[in-house]
């Protein structure tokens, strides 16, 4: 159920209806049931793995909690506990998501069967396992290292984990950033209200009308035959998808945070202006900061972080955007995305002392803008690409394609307005919250019945082309 139809509208409204009209203490059951609910109505069968994976975890988590109390607070108590928890769940993980990835590694080089051919199974991937796994293995690394409380119950473990907003593709949840919600949420207020009403426009627009309808008729005819279009076309699909995967995910969780604010809840920023990035490091500050930030606290530092030599530093970094690629898919073209990004890490971290890092842009700041937006454009390739082969056809078809066809200058003026809007986003962003704080009453209720009134409009006039989401697949 994608979150611009009807359908979704409809659910969402009777789920607010029943979180506003119920008692307290019966709010947070219907949460989970409207987010078991919403999981099972794409695949039923997968509700199943989702139970199980968090019924086994969460006695996982029981028998550390027992083993910590046990053994009176001493260092690495539950330490069997936690590596059961990660065993299992990154288990569970690799053989829906890496199984056939894993054999066809494996099948060249296999001479058990006299055809040369191993079964390779045929999973459909659950939808979202990726980011649930990665929240449910953090809530416990966090209980393991006594950074917070272990949920009370397990109704309270198992909505932390499958509350319906973020479920699917994010944003990465903490327990200390949704836990301490969860225990008490703030009475609804007007201002919350509107901002998540403001976020949901804000996504509906990025995603529908900006993705999907301008960006996607450019990127996915390229990317589906690539090689046979003109060069200025495939330069247009590159640059197009850069803008495409951005509205759509950072659309989606605008919309997210939207919704989880309109049920009293607020969840973290995931993106902020990424292409105005001056290097590489700060790019992966900027980009879906939340995946950022656990692969840092959860597989950077405990590798050993910055904390050895220079080599080993870099070392570390490409090992974990290695294993980052990896996390997003389980083809060669994200492992090779991934380590790329990871070598420039590596690369850059020696000259970060040598570079300014003021605070705001400033104009002598353009060329590393330039550079760092090309080569995260550039690698954007190896994760659309179907293949490595389709990769290196639609490098080929930008670098040696004819020139012959007239140069599209609409796509060009898109491409740059997209990228121009980057500079506009936060100067957008904090004057509708100027605006959200300074109208009010009725004209404040007309002003904003009508922006949305208007969008509605042109969401419904683009929604024929409105797809799925492209973090889903992950």
């Amino acid at each position: 159920m994608l979150f611009p139809t009807l359908l979704f509208a409809l659910f969402f409204l009777v789920v607010w209806a029943g979180d506003r009209l119920l008692p307290n203490k019966a709010r947070s059951g219907w949460l989970l049931a409207a987010s078991l609910l919403f999981y099972s109505l794409w695949i039923p069968q997968y509700l199943g793995l989702l139970l199980f994976v968090v019924l086994v975890n969460y006695g996982f988590l029981r028998g550390l909690q027992r083993s910590q109390r046990l053994s009176g607070g001493s260092v690495g108590s539950g330490r069997a506990w936690l590596i059961a928890t990660l065993v299992f769940t990154l288990g569970i993980l690799a053989t829906f998501k890496y199984a056939a990835f894993l054999i066809g590694i494996v099948l060249p080089f296999s001479t058990i069967l006299a055809d040369g051919a191993l079964p390779v199974p045929d999973l459909l991937l659950p939808l979202g396992i990726s980011f649930y796994s990665f929240q449910l293995i953090s809530l416990h690394v966090d209980v393991y290292r006594r950074e917070i409380e272990a949920p009370p119950s397990l109704a309270r473990y198992a909505l932390f984990v499958s509350f319906f907003p973020q479920l699917i593709a994010g944003p990465i949840l903490r327990g200390q950033e949704f836990l301490p919600q969860l225990a008490g949420r703030s009475p609804a207020t007007t201002d919350r209200n509107r901002r998540g009403l403001w976020l949901i426009a804000s996504g509906l627009w990025k995603k529908v009308l900006l993705g999907d309808f301008l960006f996607a008729p450019m990127v996915d005819p390229v990317f589906a035959n690539p090689g046979l279009a003109s060069a200025p076309l495939h330069l247009l699909a590159i640059y197009g998808f850069a803008f495409q995967i951005y509205f759509d995910f950072s659309g989606y969780t605008d919309m997210a945070r939207g919704i989880a604010l309109l049920l009293g809840f607020e969840f973290p920023r995931n993106f902020e202006e990424p292409y105005l990035s001056r290097s590489p490091t700060e790019f992966w500050r900027r980009w879906h900061m939340t995946l950022s930030r656990w692969l840092r606290d959860y597989l950077y530092i405990p590798l050993g972080g910055n904390r050895g030599s220079s080599f080993r530093t870099g070392t570390n970094l490409l090992i974990t955007m290695l294993l980052g690629g990896l996390w997003h898919g389980a083809g060669w073209n994200f492992v090779i995305w991934g380590g790329l990004h990871g070598l420039l890490l590596a690369l850059h971290r020696p000259l970060r002392g040598r570079q300014a890092r003021p605070d705001t842009l400033a104009w002598k700041d353009w060329w590393r803008v330039l550079l760092c937006f090309n080569a995260v454009t550039f690698l954007w390739i190896f994760f659309r690409a179907a293949t490595f082969a389709d990769a290196c056809d639609v490098i080929a078809g930008a670098a040696f394609g004819t020139w012959a066809v007239p140069l599209p200058i609409w796509g060009i003026l898109l491409v740059i307005a997209a990228f121009l809007l980057q500079f506009a986003e936060r100067w957008i962003r904090r004057r509708a919250d100027r605006l959200r704080r300074q109208t009010s009453g009725m004209a404040g209720a007309v002003f904003e019945g009508l922006a949305f009134g208007g969008l509605l409009i042109l969401v419904i006039a683009a929604s024929g082309r409105s797809g799925e989401f492209i973090y889903f697949q992950f």
